[in-house]
Formats: C-alpha cells, sequence, structure tokens
C-alpha cells in the first residue's frame, strides 16, 4: 500500500487489486490499513491521489453464463471530502455514487437493476446482492427503469 501510494505521489500510474466486494469497501480497506494514528493523512493522501476505483463481481446469469456486475467510482470532489471526513462512512460514499451517476459513476444498485430489467438475473439474485435496507432503492431503480423503456 505505501510502495502504490508513494508512487503515485511521484506521477506514476498505479493500477493495483483488492479483494473487496465494493468502491466504498476498496476505500475502507485501504483506510483500515493503517494505524488509527496515520489514517487521517492518509485519507487525504488516498482523497487527492486516487482518480477512479472500479469493482466487479461475476454472477452466473439465467442462461448459466457469467455475468458482470460493475460498479465505477469516479473520484470527484464529492466522493473526496466522503473519503476525507474524519469519521468515514462506507454507506455515506455508496450514496455519494449513487448521486452522482451524471458524472461517470456507476452504482452497484444501478448494476443490478440493468442485469434485472435486461432479463439477465433473477430478482432473488439481484436482491441477494444487496443488503436488506437498499432493496427499496432497487425496486425504485427497476421501477424507474421499466418506465424509461417502456416510453422508449
Amino acid at each position: 500500500m505505501e510502495a502504490a501510494i508513494d508512487m503515485a505521489e511521484s506521477g506514476h500510474l498505479v493500477i493495483g487489486t483488492l479483494h473487496t466486494k465494493s468502491c466504498a469497501e476498496t476505500i475502507d480497506r485501504m483506510i483500515n490499513f493503517y494505524e488509527v494514528r496515520d489514517q487521517a493523512s492518509i485519507k487525504y493522501l488516498i482523497s487527492s491521489l486516487l482518480k477512479l476505483v472500479i469493482s466487479q463481481r461475476l454472477l452466473k446469469g439465467l442462461d448459466g453464463k457469467l455475468v458482470l456486475l460493475p460498479e465505477v467510482m469516479i473520484v470527484d470532489n464529492v466522493i473526496a471530502g466522503c473519503i476525507r471526513k474524519e469519521k468515514f462512512s462506507v454507506s455515506e460514499l455508496e450514496d455519494a455514487i449513487q448521486s452522482n451517476s451524471e458524472k461517470g459513476n456507476v452504482s452497484l444498485i444501478n448494476s443490478i437493476a440493468t442485469l434485472f430489467v435486461d432479463e439477465k438475473i433473477s430478482l432473488q439474485q439481484a436482491k441477494s446482492q444487496i443488503e436488506e435496507k437498499n432493496i427499496e432503492t432497487l425496486n425504485r431503480i427497476i421501477m424507474q427503469m421499466k418506465i424509461k423503456r417502456g416510453n422508449s
């Protein structure tokens, strides 16, 4: 982690991988890699150096083939502000990703909804990929997508 940050500080493109379930969990893992006393400075470094996080999952589709479930987080001022906060919140960062889709962010919930509406995965699979508290949001997004596609 330290080598990656040092390289990024010197202007190099750094691409790395972490085994996490989401973009927000990736940031949380990066922060928690460090001692609590160092986390404030690491949050600042991460928020200023990081440009993009992509999270991906593979799910078994209704046709038996694997389908990609992507999440994309572009680090802009809103995302950077969430990262720098004294009390880092995974759910706050997830909300920021969800609400900034016009800047290129692709939320996990939107990706799940798209796969369901495109009939690539079942509703049960879709719901199994998110926390219970996000089921209502998923249902709302699915309904909006179906209405939008019906009017197209």
